[in-house]
């Protein structure tokens, strides 16, 4: 039996709905059924991943994945976030994920994938905006643990992602995580030397293990304390810098931690050759997410494609410290 013409039409215009572009200005946010980009005066600045990709060959199923952003992009087009990496294929771009954490008395691990333990998916957007300077999309995440031979959820979680309109030489952009329990059973974390916030950079910057040398283009973080990978591992910074060449081409990215952030300034993990650090409140200790509390995580992030400007960066930094109180 076929459905009635009426309804037939609804469907296809909530469908061209669905996939019409959100326009800020010069920003322009586009949803498909798989990712949500958005771009600024016709460059790429991010895109959201909702259908978790196809693995690479020679990569486990299990690593497979939604709810991140891949890639980021630099204003002169340079993919800033490496996704799948052969060395650690959990390690998915700008990513959410804890570790070490014990749910209904279960040790469970939403990030080291191959344990099996616990899981992270896309399942709705939420919601699609803009302003006169912006534009934003809310979406939500499950973090999964198993219960016998099922998958529940844990714990909920929504990214309001806003990108800013900004001049020609770098993009701007926040991420807003809420956290909450799914049922009166709380997620608990344990102390531990990472988790959290976390960006994976570009292939390209990844060195041999052990290998500590720094050469032109190679890549290098900078913390708010003066501090390089090697001495600012560990230490409470309000912002860490990454730095180097992609293609050629000079490139920074600045992530900055809100004062409003629990913990904050909170303790980060750079990793002494890899291309990825993330912000770990657990590393001074074990808390706990419990029911009716939400969990909030504020991180700003300012990309250019140039090499680190220190003066710039605290200038934003103080912008975004005022607003963040």
């Amino acid at each position: 039996m076929k459905p009635p013409q009426f309804l037939v039409l609804l469907l296809a215009c909530a469908l061209c709905a669905s996939l019409q572009p959100v326009f800020g200005g010069d920003l322009k946010l586009t949803e498909t059924d798989d990712s949500i980009r958005v771009t600024l005066r016709g460059k790429p600045v991010l895109e959201y991943v909702k259908t978790a990709r196809p693995v690479p060959n020679g990569i486990e199923k299990h690593f497979s994945r939604s709810g991140y952003i891949h890639p980021i992009y630099t204003p002169t087009g340079q993919e800033l976030t490496g996704d799948y990496p052969e060395d650690h294929a959990h390690q998915h771009a700008l990513y959410f994920a804890w570790v070490k954490s014990k749910f209904d008395g279960k040790n469970v691990d939403f990030w080291n994938q191959a344990k099996d333990l616990g899981k992270i998916e896309f399942r709705e957007v939420q919601k699609l905006n803009r302003e006169k300077h912006n534009v934003s999309f809310s979406v939500k995440h499950a973090f999964m643990v198993k219960q016998g031979d099922k998958w529940i959820d844990a714990i909920h979680e929504v990214w309001t992602v806003t990108v800013h309109q900004t001049p020609e030489d770098h993009f701007l952009f926040d991420i807003v995580s809420v956290q909450n329990c799914v049922s009166e059973k709380p997620l608990s974390l344990s102390e531990y030397h990472y988790g959290g916030m976390a960006i994976r950079g570009n292939y390209q910057w990844l060195k041999e293990k052990e290998d500590h040398s720094i050469k032109p283009g190679d890549l290098q973080f900078l913390t708010s304390d003066g501090h390089d990978r090697w001495k600012g591992n560990h230490t409470r910074p309000n912002w860490v810098a990454l730095s180097g060449k992609i293609d050629g081409q000079d490139i920074s990215a600045t992530v900055f931690c809100s004062p409003m952030n629990f913990r904050a300034p909170q303790p980060v993990r750079l990793h002494p050759n890899k291309p990825y650090f993330c912000f770990s409140p657990m590393v001074e200790g074990p808390f706990e997410i419990s029911p009716g509390n939400e969990y909030v995580s504020r991180y700003r992030y300012l990309v250019t494609s140039k090499a680190i400007d220190v003066n710039v960066i605290e200038k934003y930094w103080d912008e975004y410290a005022k607003t963040e109180k």
